[in-house]
């Protein structure tokens, strides 16, 4: 193992105890609000799902690289395992969502930068073959484009998803903040014409836009200028494990 392996091994072992202790108090502190009357169990279960869940998404970057045979960079892997953490448990088991009015928008528009940089990563592991120039830096950057854009979408997919289905009056998209009664056949009375669902929703995306092209239209502008700048978001490949050998009947006795 070179120099560089375990300075990135230090660092990334240094993050998850970091970002573990971080999920950890949130748990704590949920579960001891839960004790003290602040909320019902149904809630608390919500709580804990997603601190589930953002364990689940740190082990998808670590998962993806597994699959792909790649290598992230050592930020991008810190920044993407913050991300998650600063999404579900600080907005979820710290009540950031609530504390900080703008915290969901932040986060959506931080989103933009992010995920382009991914889309940016895979579009170069995808052209590896094209020859260098204007083409391939507008086919990367138009990926990147694209790839934000969808996970932001699939994001609110998730949302819209878990609100319908899941027990216990999930508001991930803020549906219920105009509600202010329902009439007997069913129907809520609302403060919104448009709803505050559609509201919330088309605003998230409209941040992830913003984030995303905020982002890609400098970086379009310095790869266009020198097209060998984008080489900077090449995935490193992972070597694969070499098998040992197996010894000969001789070697055996």
């Amino acid at each position: 193992m070179t120099h560089s392996d375990t300075k990135r091994k230090r660092i990334l072992i240094l993050t998850l105890s970091v970002l573990a202790l971080v999920l950890l108090g949130g748990i704590v502190c949920t579960v001891v609000r839960y004790r003290n009357g602040a909320f019902e169990q149904g809630e608390l279960l919500r709580r804990l799902w997603y601190a589930v869940l953002c364990i689940a998404m740190i082990a998808a970057v670590f998962l993806a690289e597994l699959l792909f045979r790649i290598r992230f960079s050592l930020a991008l892997e810190v920044s993407l395992m913050a991300f998650a953490v600063a999404a579900l448990c600080g907005g979820n088991l710290y009540d950031l969502y609530g504390a900080l009015p703008f915290w969901d928008k932040i986060l959506h528009t931080l989103s933009g930068p992010l995920f382009s940089i991914v889309g940016l990563s895979f579009a170069l592991l995808l052209l590896r073959d094209m020859p260098e120039g204007t083409g391939k830096v507008l086919a990367a950057v138009l990926f990147a484009l694209l790839f934000s854009l969808a996970v932001g979408y699939l994001w609110e997919v998730f949302e819209y998803a878990v609100d319908s289905l899941m027990p216990g009056g999930y508001n991930n998209q803020r549906w219920q903040n105009g509600v202010v009664g329902q009439l007997p056949n069913g129907n809520y009375e609302v403060t919104e014409p448009r709803g505050s669902g559609l509201i919330d929703t088309m605003s998230d995306l409209i941040c992830n836009l913003c984030g995303t092209v905020a982002f890609l239209l400098p970086a379009l502008f310095l790869f266009w200028r020198k097209p060998s700048r984008i080489d900077l978001f090449t995935l490193e490949s992972r070597p694969a494990r070499k098998k040992k050998a197996r010894p000969s009947p001789e070697e055996r006795e």
